[in-house]
């Protein structure tokens, strides 16, 4: 306390002036880092954010599509792919004699030039009805990314920012390709229109079948065609049939109900005898007689023994 009293007015100003400067200087260093956090988040939320994922095709729900869409609030430029191993697909416009197709790499542009805000690129990718035919012949796992930019090359504004989003593309993690067809107003639409288009394709086919003058071409022609529709005959026969045949097929029958066994009447108390030491009765009147033991029985000559005689019972 000493010290502090010695200490002159002078001094306490000092002291006051370093104070003052050190708050201002930790005031000015809190504002700048919270100016660097508020920069950074405000870049965060509007830099472009390209995501690469898998999914159904809203039109048909076996064809797998790969989607490459921008989920940010900016622009991207040049997004490229990356792979660790790049994601195939069977070459089914060419199966060979034992239904083997050769396997090859999808086919992906070397780069995307731009997707606006929530703008998205797609390519159908596979059939799962096919995939799941071919089993395990072929890779369902890959591994990737994809590169982009916020700014084109050419762009003299500023630093130009690369950004890289990793993806798990796994056909394990869509829903199982068994599921039950329900026939709507647009698949019936659609149906209609194959129809026409099969029929469009028939019209042009004979339009420039008929320009051809050569008597051995049009012959082959005319052969090819009647044997496409030999084909065309049997198989729709053959389904047909086979649906026939199996609504005709009848239900299996119920079992038999088992035979009607009437239980035995019992024999009354009082008709229980002694039996015979060869339990056999001369007098088949006395056949039904048993003992509480089941064995059989005879009457007991000491008891008097009746008979009906012109209605009424007379001792015999």
């Amino acid at each position: 306390m000493d010290r502090l009293s010695e200490i002159s007015p002078t001094g306490w100003l000092a002291l006051a002036a370093w104070v003052a400067v050190v708050l201002l200087v930790a005031a000015l260093v809190y504002a700048w880092r919270a100016y660097q956090r508020s920069r950074e988040q405000a870049e965060e939320l509007t830099k472009p954010n390209v995501a690469m994922y898998m999914e159904p095709a809203p039109q048909d729900w076996h064809l797998i599509e790969l989607v490459v869409k921008n989920f940010g609030q900016t622009p991207a430029y040049n997004i490229r792919f990356e792979w660790h191993n790049p994601p195939t697909v069977g070459r089914y416009e060419q199966v060979y004699d034992d239904r083997f197709v050769d396997i090859v790499p999808l086919n992906l542009p070397a780069e995307i030039p731009y997707l606006a805000p929530s703008q998205e690129w797609r390519i159908v990718w596979d059939s799962a009805l096919d995939r799941r035919e071919l089993g395990e012949t072929i890779a369902s796992r890959f591994d990737g990314a994809v590169t982009y930019y916020d700014r084109p090359k050419d762009d003299k504004r500023g630093k130009r920012n690369r950004y890289r989003s990793t993806a798990v593309l796994d056909w394990a993690t869509l829903h199982p390709v068994e599921r039950i067809e329900l026939l709507t107003r647009h698949d019936l639409a659609r149906q209609e229109k194959q129809k026409l288009e099969l029929l469009r394709n028939l019209l042009t086919y004979y339009h420039w079948a008929t320009r051809e003058s050569r008597e051995e071409v049009l012959r082959n022609e005319i052969n090819r065609v009647r044997n496409a529709a030999e084909r065309m005959r049997e198989k729709v026969t053959s389904t047909q049939a086979a649906v026939e045949l199996q609504r005709a097929q009848p239900r299996p029958a119920d079992p038999p109900a088992p035979p009607f066994r009437p239980e035995r009447p019992a024999v009354p108390a009082r008709a229980a005898r002694h039996a015979q030491p060869d339990g056999e009765y001369p007098d088949p009147e006395y056949a039904g007689y048993r003992d509480d033991a089941g064995a059989p029985v005879r009457p007991d000559d000491s008891e008097p023994q009746t008979e009906i005689i012109n209605g009424r019972h007379r001792l015999v």
